[in-house]
């Protein structure tokens, strides 16, 4: 099978233009889990709200927010987060834009 250019190059928008995030309900990955994939700088709305405790974020920086569609009080990440507990986000997201 022969590709063209213009063919590799969509594939490769196609794949850069997804995030998918791990989340959890309990620390260390644990609970409830499911990966979330979403357009890129588009808001997601969590499957648990409000009940997140740890999350893998796939080397993407994400803010979270406490409200549906990206609205309430939001948070930046950078990096994996084992454990919510030990901070005031434990249980407070509810939805995601990376």
């Amino acid at each position: 099978m022969q590709y063209n250019v213009l063919t590799l190059l969509t594939t490769m928008v196609a794949m850069t233009g997804a995030v998918s995030i791990h989340v959890c309900t309990s620390k260390d990955y644990t609970g409830e889990c499911t990966d979330v994939t979403f357009p890129n700088n588009e808001c997601a709305n969590l499957p648990f709200n409000d009940a997140v405790s740890s999350f893998k974020l796939n080397n993407y920086v994400c803010s979270f927010y406490t409200d549906r569609d990206c609205t309430g009080t939001s948070a930046t990440f950078s990096a994996d987060e084992t454990n919510l507990r030990d901070g005031t986000w434990n249980d407070q997201v509810t939805s995601v834009k990376c």
